[in-house]
């Protein structure tokens, strides 16, 4: 599991997804995006660049240990 902050400085969190998922082929991986918007462009957007789950920010803990016990 990876969850990635859309606005990093430099490579930007979609861009990274998108090499990250070029890197892994078809070994497993979970991307979740995390951002602090959430329309549903900002959504697509993320789903198009690899992400399975786009988590608009501030996110908790219980949050993140739900989703992650919820994957397969």
């Amino acid at each position: 599991i990876a969850v990635l902050d859309i606005g990093l400085p430099g490579m930007g969190g979609y861009q990274l997804g998108r090499s990250l998922r070029a890197l892994l082929g078809t070994h497993p991986c979970r991307l979740i995006a995390l951002s602090g918007y959430g329309q549903a462009a900002d959504r697509q957007r993320s789903g198009e660049a690899g992400f399975e789950q786009h988590l608009v920010k501030p996110i908790s803990p219980d949050q993140v240990a739900r989703l992650a016990l919820a994957l397969p």
